[in-house]
């Protein structure tokens, strides 16, 4: 059953100036998400965070969006291989899908970029990822409406509440979980009734 299978979703803050002008911008922040259908019923979905140290200042812009300031990164900032040995055997202890959820592409490429730069093998990815943003714009088309807003429109649009404050890490990766179970729950539902309408023949 599609309820017992265990998903993560990953997100990433980035060090990037407000203008998008940042050539290969930094991780500062890593956020993951991780559980089953069940556990989202059940309001347990797991989250963890990390620091990495961009090893330059934090932009103001990006610490008035996240909250994450350059007091943080000296303060809790792990070393790359520590984040990618702890993140590797959270995903493999609950053996979640090979794929991350995330909403938007890139941000696997980009973690594992930057492990890759440092020599760190990290083999718990696969080649691609679950975007919930394109299942939203999908779900909105469908319905005559213009596919635009974020992941609280996103949320919005099937009556769920953004929890938490957005742009931290774990926060988003933990609603991208919540939105991407709430999408796979409707389509399993909606399968089922053409199933149902079928067997009536």
């Amino acid at each position: 059953m599609y309820q017992e299978q265990n998903y993560f979703s990953l997100d990433l803050e980035l060090n990037n100036a407000q203008d998008n002008s940042t050539v290969n911008p930094k991780i500062i922040q890593i956020g993951l998400a991780v559980g089953n259908y069940h556990d989202y019923v059940n309001q347990s979905l797991s989250t963890y965070k990390w620091f990495l140290d961009p090893k330059e200042p934090i932009f103001e812009f990006i610490t008035q969006l996240t909250g994450i300031c350059n007091q943080d990164i000296s303060d809790y900032a792990v070393p790359h291989e520590q984040a990618a040995k702890e993140i590797g055997e959270i995903i493999t202890k609950r053996n979640c899908f090979v794929n991350p959820i995330t909403w938007g592409g890139g941000d696997s490429l980009e973690l594992k970029s930057e492990f890759k730069d440092r020599g760190i093998t990290f083999p718990h990815f696969g080649r691609r990822w679950i975007d919930v943003k394109t299942w939203y714009s999908l779900h909105m088309l469908a319905m005559g409406k213009k596919p635009s807003g974020g992941l609280s429109s996103g949320l919005g649009s099937f009556k769920l509440q953004f929890e938490g404050s957005p742009h931290r890490a774990d926060v988003d990766a933990l609603n991208t979980l919540r939105l991407f179970f709430e999408i796979l729950h409707r389509h399993n539902r909606i399968y089922q009734l053409v199933n149902d309408a079928k067997a009536l023949k």
